[in-house]
């Protein structure tokens, strides 16, 4: 019976107490600001405060748990290194809790910023989330680092130096990678195309952007398969952008006229049948104009807008068909070779 109330005995007890208690006192804690939470998130529209809730719930209750656990440990009877390992064994953890929060709730806002109306209607969203997220995740993490090191009086700026010299033998290695990297940034940057628009590379593949990622640009082409460019190539080669300033494109067709057909009225068949194409704008209005004289033949050409790149076969096949139907319909003859004697 007397050593129940031995120094030591007691000393132990008394921190197993606060430890339990630090846990229920945590665990009340976190259970009545979560009911008094949800009550205020309940009557707002948003749903960004319920999923911050959510999220930074269970991080909070084992941070109070955390400071119960320290008062815990300095009422051991234990040696003195014993107690500084302890506290050093809890400030780890309880950065890397503080950090998993910040990262759980820096990555809520940003969905939620990207799910805006005016943010994901204006295509932002798609391109610069995930460089944004992977950039804020890292310079988080670099924080808590950094902290851990300091409290556990390690030099950083020694360490940094050090860094610098590894990283630069490793970028002289991957000068490469590094330059894509910089290229995706800048293309994000810049923003000559966007994600859904079309192009036209420099080697004559057209397709459109799928993802603008930090390496390389993904196009679908228009052979339905997936063209992987690196970023560099796309910064220094010339790209076309079809889609702007808006999605119809320009598109022509040549004819052939025998001579000594009325021009004028050769014209005006060439524009009507032009403006009957579904598949052709009316703005800008189409025109015709003389190319060259042939050895047989008058060549014009019949210029148009396609209402949509992605349908511009199909508008100059239509123009086709019309202006032949056209041309046959007003008894204008289209001049052929003649075949040798």
């Amino acid at each position: 019976m007397r050593q129940l109330f031995d120094p030591h005995v007691r000393d132990w007890l008394e921190s197993l107490a606060i430890l339990l208690g630090s846990y229920i006192g945590a665990r009340a804690v976190s259970y009545l600001l979560g009911r008094a939470l949800a009550g205020f998130v309940t009557r707002t529209v948003s749903t960004l405060d319920d999923r911050l809730l959510t999220a930074l719930k269970r991080p909070v209750t084992y941070l109070l748990f955390l400071i119960g656990a320290y008062a815990a440990a300095h009422h051991l009877p234990v040696p003195e290194r014993w107690i500084l390992s302890i506290d050093g064994a809890l400030f780890a953890v309880g950065a890397t809790l503080v950090t998993l929060a910040l990262l759980r709730a820096y990555g809520i806002l940003l969905d939620w910023y990207a799910s805006q109306t005016h943010v994901a209607s204006s295509g932002l969203a798609a391109e610069f989330t995930p460089l944004v997220s992977k950039v804020g995740k890292v310079f988080l993490v670099l924080v808590a680092l950094i902290t851990v090191f300091q409290h556990f009086q390690i030099n950083v700026a020694s360490l940094v130096v050090s860094l610098g010299v590894g990283s630069l033998a490793v970028g002289l290695a991957a000068q490469d990678t590094l330059s894509n990297m910089f290229a995706g940034f800048t293309l994000l940057v810049d923003r000559p195309f966007r994600v859904g628009e079309r192009v036209r590379l420099s080697t004559g593949e057209t397709g459109d952007v799928l993802t603008i990622g930090i390496r390389a640009t993904q196009i679908k082409t228009l052979e339905e398969a997936i063209l992987i460019v690196p970023n560099s190539i796309l910064i220094k080669e010339r790209v076309v952008n079809l889609s702007r300033p808006g999605r119809s494109i320009a598109a022509s067709v040549e004819v052939a006229i025998a001579y000594g057909s009325d021009l004028e009225r050769v014209k005006q068949v060439l524009l009507a049948a032009a403006q009957a194409a579904e598949h052709a704008a009316p703005e800008p209005v189409p025109a015709v104009l003389v190319q060259r004289f042939g050895d047989w033949a008058l060549h014009l050409s019949v210029g148009f807008h396609a209402r949509d790149y992605a349908s511009v076969g199909l508008a100059r096949s239509e123009v086709q068909e019309r202006i032949y139907v056209a041309l046959r319909e007003a008894d204008i003859a289209i001049a052929t070779v003649p075949r040798p004697a």
